[in-house]
């Protein structure tokens, strides 16, 4: 049984399969997919590429200052790509987040300090926990919407285009 539900799954305007998830504790998470003949196609996100160029003259933005201050300057994938909460998975299953041939993909969650759970789920651990109120109180956190991780997902693709250089053997 998965612990996911696939809310959305097109394509961006950009060309790249793009899907948007809830997670079986209440939070989204948006991926981007790029074919085999992608620079980064099986590149991992907190890897090195000399296929991208390291965006030196913007802000933080909603990467996050942790990628950051790791690169060193130097074009890491969750350094390069501002997407919420920075990159947190690449992979190239079959399955996962969506069935697929030999795409890999880049992703992101909702699930940060700042983020909180779908009301539907925090109802449920209401009411599976009725005397621990901290298991589902949200604090101040938002709960992201499918719109904003769709526009998250379609961010991220087209910086998928956008920040590709070519790579001289």
């Amino acid at each position: 049984m998965r612990a996911f539900t696939v809310e959305k799954d097109w394509t961006t305007h950009a060309g790249f399969r793009a899907v948007v998830i809830m997670g079986s504790m209440g939070h989204r998470c948006g991926y981007v997919a790029v074919s085999k003949d992608h620079p980064l196609h099986g590149v991992d996100y907190t890897d090195e590429s000399p296929a991208v160029r390291f965006p030196a003259d913007e802000t933080v933005g909603k990467r996050g200052l942790i990628p950051l201050l790791c690169c060193g300057g130097k074009a890491r994938l969750d350094a390069v790509f501002d997407v919420h909460g920075g990159l947190t998975y690449s992979g190239g299953s079959s399955d996962y987040p969506a069935s697929s041939d030999g795409l890999w993909w880049f992703g992101f969650d909702c699930g940060h300090a700042g983020d909180a759970p779908s009301d539907e789920y925090s109802a449920e651990q209401r009411r599976r926990y009725p005397d621990e109120p901290f298991m589902w109180t949200r604090g101040d956190g938002i709960h992201r919407t499918l719109d904003y991780c769709v526009g998250e997902c379609e961010s991220l693709a087209q910086q998928l285009v956008d920040r590709i250089v070519e790579v001289t053997p």
